[in-house]
């Protein structure tokens, strides 16, 4: 599926606006296909997400403070996206 903008063609794929198993109906969202630099931002996300929960697991940090911890890093990589 594709959305035309001003004569750019933006590529989308339907996924779930929530996990299967909590969805109640089976409406699907439209999101934007990742491009290179989404995809770099979740595999960013992904390492620092496992060396924030090694962290957890070794009493480092504790888990409150990683999953506050993880949300601001998540707002700060999509606020730079966002800008770039």
């Amino acid at each position: 599926m594709a959305e035309h903008m001003g004569g750019r063609t933006r590529h989308l794929r339907a996924v779930p606006p929530e996990p299967a198993s909590r969805a109640s109906d089976r409406h699907m969202a439209l999101t934007p296909v990742s491009s290179g630099r989404t995809l770099w931002a979740e595999q960013l996300m992904s390492v620092v997400r496992a060396e924030v929960y090694a962290g957890v697991r070794t009493g480092v940090i504790s888990a409150a403070e990683s999953e506050e911890l993880l949300a601001r890093l998540n707002v700060l990589i999509d606020q730079a996206l966002a800008t770039s």
